[in-house]
């Protein structure tokens, strides 16, 4: 057995200020590392919803084209976010995504762009990129086959 003489000091377990300061340094320049990667993601799958969402409504415009045998409109407005369908409807893209490039379609005079679909299948045609509104982020390409009417969502390239 050992024995410990009166008044010695002992060792306490635990952590010294210095150590925790240095495992909290390195805790915030990983996170500050990370954060810019994890709103990259964020952006990113904003833009996938949207462009899921948009695309949706374009097939399903389609398909009461033809179900009703009347004319179904999309207009996407001039701020690129917000559009609105037949029947009074409209949605707007979530967060920073927005409608970056649009290549067909009819233009309005108050800079929205417009697509019908028709009775027999068929639409207009347009082709559209959803994207973020600034920086450089993922982006898809929605195209509307003018003789078919089918939509169809592709990575867009830049």
């Amino acid at each position: 057995m050992r024995w410990r003489a009166r008044g010695a000091r002992t060792s306490e377990s635990g952590f010294s200020l210095f150590e925790l300061i240095v495992v909290l340094m390195i805790v915030a320049i990983a996170s500050g590392l990370a954060a810019p990667g994890i709103q990259s993601g964020w952006r990113n799958r904003e833009v996938r919803s949207g462009t899921r969402s948009l695309a949706a409504v374009m097939r399903g415009l389609r398909e009461r084209a033809v179900r009703r045998g009347v004319e179904q409109e999309l207009v996407v407005d001039a701020d690129g976010q917000t559009y609105r369908w037949t029947g009074d409807q409209q949605a707007t893209l979530p967060g920073g995504a927005a409608v970056t490039g649009i290549r067909g379609g009819w233009r309005d005079q108050d800079g929205g762009v417009r697509v019908v679909f028709y009775p027999n299948g068929g639409s207009s045609g347009i082709a559209l990129v959803v994207g973020q509104r600034e920086g450089d982020s993922l982006s898809f390409a929605i195209r509307v086959d003018p003789l078919l009417g089918t939509v169809v969502i592709q990575e867009a390239t830049t």
